[in-house]
């Protein structure tokens, strides 16, 4: 009966463990919302760095602890958005077997050189001129001799056809499509695609400067966060001359095992380039999770720069998840070995980011006891060799424990 108990006791302890290894060491909770819909939750850098290394911990619950699925958005560097921008016929006349023509406006006398056109499906060949005129009495050509063909598209029931012609800013602009021997084309509109290229939103923070130190014709700063955070991108401000042209390192500080097997630190770089008078003085580092960085600067024989400040950055990432109106939500991260989420919402991702509304949510909390910063063994049940011979031991008291009933079994049935 004891051998039970202190089986029983050794089992709770393994799994007692087991389970607070799997806790979530940190949470942030979700702003309210207004109205129920999928909302984009803005990560701070600040949660970013303190998430594990694939970023693979990150859960969402409900205010009765249930898991809600959601999508991960990162935006993008750059984007482009095109509308197409119609200009005014002022006149279309078409003639069967003839010379049809359309004239179009360009009020702001725009210089142009290509056009669009939107034309109804057809399977013809037919030759066009363009002329250009300021007045709609003088005209002068363009470009001669176009082949219009291959207008038709599978998959609706006009096409759209562009025409590149010499750059031109006439008000107008005339379209002459030769009809002979056939039926005239059905041109429903004329104009130009407006492209934008957008940048993607970033977050940024100070990198507040520790120190900095020049000598032997470098200088060296260190930079330093109360706390690991995320970060893409690296901007250093200097000042001291007007024109400058210097190589530039970012480094890290880490550790190696040396030839006698000992360890040893050493700076790492992460990236280097040219900090100059004539460019913005951005890095791209990747995404890195970092407390410290070093800036190693080349003088040569110039006078030292002074670093005035730098500022870490990176294209925000979302948490996207629907959020209903009154329910409380909060964000859950801190368990290194936690595998991804396979939720069903990836499979309708260009369905719910676009629409989505952007949040926040509140300062990150750590939900374990604050720990004095003293060098300590690790605790006995955080230790991976402790809870392996636990389950060792599980498993020969087990066996012990089963051999024993087999022979007591096995005497009962000889008496």
């Amino acid at each position: 009966m004891m051998m039970k108990r202190k089986f029983s006791w050794l089992i709770c302890l393994l799994f007692t463990s087991y389970a607070l290894g799997q806790e979530f060491t940190f949470k942030a909770e979700v702003a309210p919302v207004s109205s129920s819909a999928y909302y984009k939750v803005a990560l701070s850098p600040e949660l970013l760095g303190k998430l594990s290394t694939n970023q693979s911990d990150l859960r969402i619950f409900d205010d009765n602890g249930i898991e809600q699925p959601y999508l991960r958005h990162q935006e993008r560097a750059l984007s482009s958005t095109s509308l197409f921008r119609e200009y005014t016929i002022i006149e279309k006349e078409y003639k069967e077997n003839a010379i049809s023509h359309l004239i179009f406006h360009n009020p702001n006398k725009q210089e142009i050189d290509n056009v669009s056109f939107i034309v109804k499906n057809n399977d013809v060949q037919k030759r066009a001129r363009l002329s250009g005129s300021d007045d709609q009495e003088n005209w002068y050509v363009i470009k001669d001799n176009y082949l219009l063909h291959a207008m038709h598209s599978t998959d609706v029931t006009s096409e759209l056809k562009m025409l590149n012609f010499p750059l031109s800013d006439y008000a107008y602009f005339r379209l002459e499509i030769n009809d002979n021997w056939r039926l005239p084309i059905n041109i429903l509109k004329v104009g130009y695609y407006d492209t934008h290229l957008i940048k993607g939103i970033s977050t940024e923070f100070d990198y507040p400067i520790a120190h900095q130190k020049d000598s032997l014709k470098t200088s060296y700063v260190k930079l330093e966060l109360p706390e690991s955070m995320y970060l893409e991108k690296l901007n250093i401000e200097v000042s001291g001359a007007d024109y400058y042209s210097r190589y530039t390192d970012v480094l890290i500080k880490t550790k190696r095992v040396n030839k006698k097997k000992k360890e040893e630190v050493f700076f790492q770089s992460i990236g280097a380039f040219e900090l100059n008078s004539n460019s913005t003085n951005e890095i791209y580092l990747g995404g890195l999770l970092v407390k410290h960085l070093y800036i190693a600067i080349d003088n040569k024989d110039n006078q030292p720069l002074v670093v005035e400040k730098v500022t870490g950055s990176y294209l925000n990432q979302y948490a996207v998840v629907e959020l209903k109106k009154g329910v409380n939500y909060t964000l859950q991260f801190g368990v290194e070995n936690l595998r991804v989420p396979d939720y069903d919402l990836v499979a309708f991702a260009d369905k719910i980011i676009p629409g989505s509304t952007k949040i926040s949510h509140s300062e990150v909390i750590n939900l374990m006891p604050v720990e004095e910063t003293t060098d300590k063994q690790p605790g006995i049940f955080e230790n991976n060799y402790f809870i392996w011979l636990v389950i060792g031991a599980v498993g020969i008291v087990l066996g012990l424990v089963s051999v024993k009933m087999i022979k007591e079994i096995g005497k009962k049935n000889n008496t």
